[in-house]
């Protein structure tokens, strides 16, 4: 009953689009501020059963992956240019 009302997610990643790694070994040496997440890296095939190619744009070296280990790297994600100054007053009352 449990599991038929959990919805499947699917991750849509596109052949030659960036996309970032995530690195578990990271854990084993606890760093609060060190990122867990390599890359860019460069998708190139993506098998049936959720393993990938992806390629390393610094070495050109390919290498296969786990898919659940990926996730879609935005290169020039655009930025809101509104800004609010320390002597401006949110709240008003």
């Amino acid at each position: 009953m449990h599991s038929a009302k959990l919805v499947k997610i699917v991750k849509k990643v596109d052949i030659s689009q960036k996309v970032l790694l995530y690195n578990s070994r990271l854990h084993l040496f606890p760093r609060k501020l060190r990122s867990r997440w390599s890359g860019p890296f460069i998708m190139k095939h993506v098998y049936p059963y959720g393993a990938s190619d992806i390629e390393n744009p610094k070495n050109d070296n390919v290498f296969k992956v786990n898919g659940h280990r990926l996730k879609a790297y935005f290169d020039n994600f655009p930025s809101e240019n509104e800004s609010i100054g320390l002597n401006d007053h949110v709240y008003k009352g």
